[in-house]
């Protein structure tokens, strides 16, 4: 599958490491949802502008 994205996997990779660990600081991890759509992102399967989206209509719902 041809990638949606034009950075890098390694750079793919290095943006969640460190999103992951900013969120990890005050004690958060990522969900099962939102680990899959990170895995997406990886590997250049989804956008940050999907990820982010998908994330903000998952939760949106969930607080309703």
């Amino acid at each position: 599958m041809k990638s949606l994205n034009p950075i890098s996997q390694e750079e793919r990779r290095k943006r969640i490491q460190f999103a992951v660990g900013m969120a990890a600081i005050d004690g958060g991890k990522p969900t099962a949802f939102t680990q899959n759509l990170l895995d997406q992102y990886e590997k250049g399967e989804v956008t940050t502008s999907y990820l982010k989206q998908a994330i903000i209509e998952k939760y949106a719902r969930a607080a309703h």
